[in-house]
């Protein structure tokens, strides 16, 4: 993914830096177009199957709700007991949005 993304070094950064966007473009577009009659021509199929996970991942998501239900109610105490501290340029009720928000977001 990195070597095809947008990142700095990546093919598409390089072939755009070399060749133009023009030429890139229509590389990307050629790219796909092998992409595509490949998998036609191969016959991969998803079914539901491959949407379930298996025990063990169940688990560990399970886990990392119950760290981050964990995380979130000590940051409400923390503001409960008056112990949480505004960070710069941040007023108290950003603040503990900020907290909540981040771990949530580190819990996906």
């Amino acid at each position: 993914k990195k070597t095809l993304g947008t990142s700095a070094g990546s093919l598409l950064h390089i072939c755009m830096l070399e060749l133009g966007h023009e030429v890139c473009g229509r590389f990307y577009g050629n790219i796909q177009t092998v992409i595509n009659n490949w998998l036609l021509l191969e016959g991969h199929s998803i079914g539901i199957g491959d949407t379930i996970a298996d025990p063990e991942t169940y688990k560990e998501i399970q886990r990392a709700i119950k760290k981050a239900k964990e995380d979130v109610i000590e940051v409400i105490q923390k503001a409960h007991n008056m112990e949480l501290e505004p960070t710069p340029g941040n007023t108290l009720r950003q603040t503990f949005e900020n907290q909540v928000n981040r771990i949530l977001n580190d819990a996906r």
